[in-house]
Parts: structure tokens; C-alpha cells; sequence
């Protein structure tokens, strides 16, 4: 597909190889129900920044980046939780410090817009949902 949230797809999916060898895949608005499993879903905003005299605009799109992860009361799984999303959002900002962008029509800049957090556990307390929101700036004609 030819969509932005397809191609923001591809770019993160090249970021889990390095993070995590044993994600699934990246669904759109929906998160599987076991561990690994990762969805980007867009969360509605207004999308224009700004619009010069000629009808150029900068505009974004917010996403929401999901994932479900093993969780427990053990510390030590839960610091790897915050320890991947840490990484994570490391590798964005490098990414975009050094021009290594989503291959997105006049893109001009990623962002995490926070740092990963909890978001619920299941009823078993076994997993959990987390997730962290990205932005992109691009320009449109």
C-alpha cells in the first residue's frame, strides 16, 4: 500500500528487527492478544500546521504505537518493558537527527511524542498493553 501509516509501517517494523527478533507483525487498529504482537493506530488531530499564500501546508499525523508484552510482578520484566520503549524511542530520534526518515511523500521529521507507558493488563495479569505516540511532519502541495 501506498498509504502513509502503511510506509510508517515499514519504517518501524526495521526498528523492531534490531529491538526484538520476535515480534509477529504490525497490525493497523488492532493488537493480538499474545505477546509480541504490535499495532499502529492513527489517533485523529487536526493534521494541518500551517498553509503558506500558495496552498502548500505542513501538516501530521499522530499515531499511537501499541504493543503487547509479557508482565508480571517480577521487576526485572517489567524494567525490560520500559527498557525497550527507552530504545525504541533512542532509535527514532537518531533516526531523525540523521536524515533516516519513513520513506513518506515530503516527509520532514518523526518524533515519540512520550516515553512509552503502561496502558492496561489483561484480566490474567500475564500481559499487558503498552504504547507510545509518534508524530510525523510532512509537507503537502
Amino acid at each position: 500500500m501506498d498509504t502513509r501509516v502503511a510506509k510508517l509501517g515499514i519504517y518501524l517494523e526495521k526498528i523492531l528487527e534490531k529491538l526484538n527478533n520476535k515480534y509477529k507483525k504490525i497490525n493497523a487498529d488492532f493488537l493480538g492478544i499474545e505477546v509480541n504482537n504490535y499495532s499502529l493506530d492513527k489517533i485523529p488531530t487536526a493534521s494541518v500546521v500551517e498553509e503558506d499564500i500558495i496552498g502548500n501546508r505542513t501538516c501530521k499525523d499522530v499515531y499511537s504505537f501499541r504493543s503487547r508484552n509479557a508482565y508480571s510482578s517480577d521487576r526485572l520484566i517489567n524494567l525490560k518493558n520500559i527498557g525497550f520503549f527507552e530504545e525504541f524511542e533512542s532509535i527514532i530520534k537518531t533516526n531523525n537527527d540523521e536524515g533516516n526518515l519513513p520513506e513518506i511523500k515530503g516527509i520532514i521529521s518523526i518524533e515519540c511524542l512520550n516515553a512509552g507507558t503502561f496502558n492496561h493488563a489483561d484480566e490474567s495479569g500475564k500481559t499487558a498493553v503498552f504504547d507510545i505516540q509518534i508524530q510525523i511532519i510532512y509537507e503537502e502541495e
